[in-house]
């Protein structure tokens, strides 16, 4: 352990900085990093030697690791806010990226000031650190004027009151540093709680209702990663200048940390006051924002729990305010949600159903069902698509709309698309030695996969893995993915193309379509939505629609595939306009690959005989 220099209670000229973690490397890889900033490094391996620490010196900043054995992370952090010395001590957790959501709620219910994620970037770290390492120093320089003030008390008993007022107003500033937020001036979390408190202790005597409100930007991220944590600060800004703007006398406003804010409103008559104010906010972030030169567009999703209905301590209102808040961002953004006892029961469903995800690809609970696409005018099979399902204990095998949203939301997305990825490369592999040479399989990718810089390598290393050729491979991207038309996705999609394998759009049509952004694309095939073909026969709209895609796409030099085909007439009408590939429950629903390997034994085209089998046996199904 490397000890400070100063002693404790004394104007110190170096900050002390205490790492917690039990895992050696990372205690000593983080230590390394900090070593540039020049202060007194201090590294412990359990919450327990960090409380047995802070008995002997005073932190800057702390550095607590979540995920520890005995006393975890979120166990110190409570323990060391009961102490008076360090109540406000400042408390950085490390934790990894797929733990975000439910560590930091927890985590900033405990105080904690941000939040590091594993891998962790030494630029990031060494910028967060120095935030508070910054905040001691001043702190330490008040103290050594307030020490030389009382120096001066003794010796100029004239200048006594002038010295005092000095005093206080340096006190004044250390207490506005400390409550208040340091990129916006706003109210941090902490001067929020007193406040609401202060406020839920005279609204007992009163009968008038309050309304606590949380905001989160809506794709503020995104920002982030294209313009830089500066430019996203500068904006963060602004959007706390409009919403201080909309906030009335007697109300409070703060930001809590990231693109999180919140606000509670006083002296509310009633609940149908506060949707008019709400409209305030939500219309003061409609007009854009400029960035460098850069026009954005940011909305929030916006959750309230009021006083005293859905509770009546500080505590229960700010957690009810926040399960509002996601169901708000549930619903899509730019939008706010009351709370209702029923998204508390929601809330832990989701939690739950979150726990378990979390241990289904150790558990190996996960499988592959692969639907055929057929070439509509030769009449065989050309390739597979593979789809993901969930064999959950005690729930049955669960398909993907009812759990690829928390997948996404949690970052496990990308090592179960990997999973996928990898599993369908051994299941072509099998069926082209033993059943069909030249079918393709075709599996989705996420929009999660393209933040991460390594996915071509992961395809790279799964082609060698399997010995799968790129031409047999095809992967599925939305039009979202497109549409954040940044460099790095062109380039992660060249790089990958250029392994020979083939891109399609899924559910083209149902998004933010557009020529310009197809020819900047390595794109191959659009799979048309099956919305459009399920009325294709009768509604002369989406006939127009279909029949625009597949001219386009054979324009550009690309292959359409009609996703959701179900009867004769909508394959006759699809191959007359020269769609090239179809695929859905007409031909065949999406199997297991052992069944899927029999019908590829018995059937290997789609001839006039199977087709009158396939109609035979949905008409026996309807009948019954």
């Amino acid at each position: 352990m490397d000890m400070p220099g100063q002693a404790k209670g004394k104007a110190q000229t170096t900050a002390n900085i205490l790492v917690v973690d039990d895992n050696a490397n990372k205690r000593t890889a983080i230590a390394s990093v900090l070593e540039g900033l020049q202060q007194n490094i201090i590294t412990v391996d359990s919450g327990r030697e960090a409380l047995r620490s802070l008995l002997d010196h005073e932190y800057a900043v702390i550095l607590l690791d979540v995920q520890m054995p005995g006393m975890d992370g979120f166990e110190t952090a409570e323990l060391i806010r009961s102490r008076a010395l360090s109540e406000y001590t400042p408390i950085i957790f490390v934790t990894a990226y797929t733990h975000a959501e439910t560590d930091m709620l927890r985590g900033y219910s405990l105080g904690a000031v941000d939040f590091i994620f594993t891998p962790i970037i030494p630029e990031i770290l060494q910028a967060k650190v120095s935030v508070f390492i910054e905040l001691f120093h001043k702190t330490q320089l008040l103290k050594r004027h307030e020490e030389h003030l009382e120096a001066l008390v003794e010796q100029r008993t004239g200048a006594l009151t002038a010295e005092i007022a000095e005093r206080i107003q340096a006190q004044e500033r250390l207490q506005h540093i400390a409550h208040h937020d340091s990129l916006t001036g706003m109210p941090n979390r902490i001067l929020f709680v007193e406040r609401l408190k202060q406020i839920l202790s005279r609204g007992r005597w009163h009968n008038r209702s309050l309304a606590v409100l949380f905001f989160d930007l809506d794709r503020f991220k995104i920002i982030n990663d294209t313009l830089g944590h500066e430019a996203g600060d500068h904006l963060l800004k602004m959007v706390g200048e409009r919403l201080l703007l909309c906030v009335r006398e007697g109300d409070t406003i703060a930001r809590f940390g990231g693109d999180e804010f919140a606000a509670f409103l006083d002296d509310i008559a009633s609940p149908d006051d506060v949707a008019p104010i709400i409209r305030e906010f939500l219309h003061a972030l409609a007009s854009p924002f400029v960035v460098d030169g850069h026009e954005f567009f940011i909305s929030a999703s916006i959750g309230i729990s009021l006083y005293p209905n859905d509770g009546t301590d500080a505590k229960t209102l700010m957690k009810n305010a926040d399960i509002a808040m996601y169901r708000a961002k549930q619903q899509g953004g730019n939008s706010y949600q009351f709370y209702r006892m029923d998204m508390n029961i929601h809330a832990l469903q989701r939690l739950e159903l979150e726990t378990a995800l979390r241990h289904a690809l150790e558990r190996k609970e996960f499988v592959l069902h692969y639907q055929p696409q057929f070439d509509l005018e030769k009449g065989h099979i050309v390739g597979f698509e593979a789809l993901l399902r969930w064999q959950r204990p005690g729930w049955g095998l669960l398909l993907p709309m009812e759990f690829i949203s928390v997948l996404e939301e949690t970052g496990l997305i990308i090592p179960v698309g990997e999973w996928v990825l990898y599993t369908a490369c051994i299941q072509h592999q099998a069926w082209r030695t033993t059943v069909l040479p030249s079918l393709r399989m075709s599996a989705n990718i996420s929009g999660r996969q393209f933040d991460e810089n390594d996915l071509p390598e992961t395809i790279r290393r799964i082609k060698k893995a399997t010995h799968i050729e790129g031409i047999s491979l095809e992967l599925e991207i939305t039009e979202s993915v497109l549409m954040k038309s940044s460099q790095p996705v062109i380039g992660i999609l060249q790089e990958i193309s250029a392994m020979g394998i083939r891109f399609a759009v899924d559910d083209f049509g149902t998004g933010y379509s557009s020529l310009s952004y197809l020819k900047r694309f390595p794109i191959n095939i659009l799979k048309i939505d099956q919305a459009f073909v399920q009325d294709i026969t009768n509604n002369p709209d989406d006939a127009a629609i279909v029949r625009a895609i597949i001219t386009m796409a054979h324009s550009l030099g690309m292959k359409t595939i009609a996703e959701g085909v179900e009867t004769r007439e909508q394959f006759e009408f699809l191959q007359s306009q020269g769609c090239d590939f179809g695929q859905g429950y007409y031909f065949s629903p999406a199997r297991s690959a052992e069944e899927m390997r029999s019908l590829l034994e018995t059937n290997p085209i789609f001839n006039e005989r199977y087709i009158t089998a396939r109609e035979n046996s949905l008409s026996k199904k309807l009948h019954h």
